[in-house]
């Protein structure tokens, strides 16, 4: 992903939590000017995001189908599966992140603007919240599933160490591809949900902000105009 100048700074805090540890969420377009770029910002990171997710479920699927009949994972399977299980660490992480960073910038437009300003759909900050908690129940439920322990899995780098430590057996390795590939796919499914409803979220968020500017851009105008027309000030009523 290339660097912009408003660059998404997602602090992907958690890979594969059981309870969130991190209330502070992460900031997007820190140096932006506006609104409409932060909220913009945060809608195309979310794509990419399960566009990435979808393409290691792919990849991940085509070793676990090799392996689905063995009763551990020898090393040369484990080898090309690796790498896209420490992606998926990181993709977690960030889709972690990214739900407390639309929380928080849900919350923040609130503040500014009032609870019912851009007419946001009911409940749309709690169904955030609720995303998270699915989405993190549904992960350490796998994690169990597979015989892992959640608690090594708390944080991003804990879950690059719990995985390399699991994968020193060679059914240690099999689990972890087992979970790899459940968790891949309720990856994809949740940041799909957190797309459809970060969509109209900031649909209805962009629209508030556009037909705000464009009244303020009328009011200069319109006082622009009384200046030109005889030189002076007049008071706008």
């Amino acid at each position: 992903m290339k660097k912009r100048t408003c660059g998404i700074l997602v602090a992907a805090v958690l890979a594969l939590s059981t309870a969130p540890a991190y209330a502070g969420g992460a900031t997007f377009c820190v140096n932006c000017s506006n609104w409409m770029e932060q909220l913009t910002e945060e809608g195309t990171f979310i794509e990419q995001l399960a566009k990435q997710a979808a393409q290691l479920q792919e990849q991940i699927q085509v070793v676990y189908n090799q392996a689905r009949n063995l009763q551990g994972l020898p090393f040369n399977l484990w080898n090309s599966v690796q790498g896209d299980v420490q992606q998926l660490i990181q993709v977690a992480a960030q889709a972690q992140g990214v739900g407390y960073a639309s929380q928080n910038i849900v919350g923040a437009f609130q503040q500014t603007y009032g609870t019912n300003a851009a007419q946001i759909p009911p409940h749309y900050l709690q169904t955030l919240q609720q995303w998270t908690t699915d989405t993190n129940s549904q992960v350490q439920a796998a994690l169990e599933q597979y015989h892992l322990d959640a608690g090594q899995f708390g944080s991003a780098q804990g879950a690059l160490q719990g995985v390399e430590l699991a994968s020193q057996s060679a059914g240690g390795r099999m689990q972890v591809l087992q979970a790899a590939n459940q968790i891949s796919g309720l990856e994809v499914n949740q940041l799909q949900q957190l797309r459809q409803e970060t969509m109209a979220g900031n649909s209805a968020m962009l629209s508030f902000i556009a037909k705000r500017n464009n009244a303020r851009q009328q009011h200069q105008n319109l006082e622009q105009r009384w200046l030109d027309s005889d030189g002076q000030a007049r008071p706008f009523l």
